[in-house]
Order: C-alpha cells, then structure tokens, then sequence
C-alpha cells in the first residue's frame, strides 16, 4: 500500500500560469497524457461523500477506474483512504472489458459487489458518479516531488453523450512524508500557497451534480 502526501492546486480554465514554476524547476514529463476515467462507489446515503464534506479526519473513496478507451483494458478497483494529513492508495486488477455497457453489466452483479476491498462491512454499494479528465505527468529530476495536471474535467449522465464540464486546472503535488520540508519550500518558493484548496473531484462533482437535480 502506497503512503504519501498530496496538495492540490485550482486553477481557472485557460490559465496557464502553472507552467512557469513546471519550467524553472525543470521539471520532466513521465508518462504520455492519458485520460482518466474513474467510477465513484458509495452507499445509498452517499457515506463516503458526506465523510469528504464534513471534514472527517479518516475518510475514504472507492471507485473503478481505467485508463483511455475501455477496448479490452484493464480496469482497476481502488480504495483511496485519507488518515489525517496521509493518503493510502490501495490497487487491485479486476478484468479487461471490451466496452463500457461490459464494465457496466459486471458492476451489478452479486459476486463484484463480495470484492474483498469494496466490503469492509459496508453494504449496498451502487455507482454514483462518472468522472473523466485528461492527465499530464511531471517529476522533478531529483524525483522528491510528482505533478499531474488534470483538465478537460466531465461528469457523465449519460456516458458517452451527455457530461456537465468542471472548467477548472486541478495541479496536484504528491510526495514522500520525508520530503515535506522540500516540498513546502519549493510551494513558498514558487507562491502557490494562495493556490493551494481542499478540491475532490468526487466530491466537487457530486456537489455539480446535486445543484443540478441529478442526485
């Protein structure tokens, strides 16, 4: 299970002021961009948002996600809990799906929802949300600190045709516990700290989506 600090950093659509701070630290690209796909699990009474809301010092999220077009891809069924200022990242390979109505189908059987990681004496878990973004990657070459860039930011209602769009820039910092002097160093140095919000996508989306009669 993978252990690490995360800050994120909100941005309106079309401001590019972020790239300064990615070209004086001479930071490098690590990954091609992909597109995120991520479905959001939670309870009927919306548990997991409500606990993300309210500030709760231990919450989670669950959720399915994959990367690209979902043609004979694998996708991933990950629980993402905050424990204070820590994040925890649990992955585990489901399947390949050869479409989205595949994937859809597998989430509304019996022996998906008896998954081990999804249980955790919770019950009646139904897909809330469909949220899709395009990602760029970033490290600096002494690798203490990674960047994803995420934008192009969709709610689904009706995938693949009907989405509401989030017009925001979400820069996310993530890094070691050990590296938090450098990287709280490197957020002064760069004047990012007015920048930096509380910002789930999850939960942001949820909260659109609400406004909007949808939930």
């Amino acid at each position: 299970m993978e252990n690490r600090l995360e800050k994120k950093f909100v941005y309106e659509q079309g401001d590019f002021s972020f790239q300064l701070f990615l070209i004086s630290g001479m930071f490098k690209k690590i990954y091609p961009n992909r597109v995120v796909n991520s479905i959001y699990l939670d309870s009927h009474a919306h548990k997991d948002v409500w606990d993300n809301i309210n500030g709760f010092g231990n919450r989670k999220k669950i959720r399915i996600r994959w990367y690209n077009d979902l043609l004979n891809t694998k996708a991933f069924l990950e629980v993402k809990k905050k424990i204070g200022f820590i994040t925890q990242k649990q992955i585990t390979e489901i399947a390949k799906f050869k479409n989205y109505q595949n994937l859809d189908l597998f989430i509304k059987q019996e022996k998906y929802m008896k998954n081990e990681l999804i249980i955790e004496k919770k019950i009646n878990l139904k897909k809330i949300l469909f949220i899709q973004y395009q990602r760029n990657y970033f490290e600096l070459p002494n690798k203490k600190l990674r960047i994803t860039i995420d934008t192009n930011l969709k709610i689904f209602q009706d995938y693949p045709l009907r989405y509401i769009n989030i017009d925001k820039t979400i820069v996310e910092l993530k890094y070691k516990v050990e590296n938090s002097t450098y990287v709280n160093d490197f957020i002064k140095n760069n004047y990012l700290n007015n920048r930096n919000q509380k910002f789930s996508k999850y939960v942001n989306s949820f909260l659109e989506i609400h406004e909007n009669g949808y939930i």
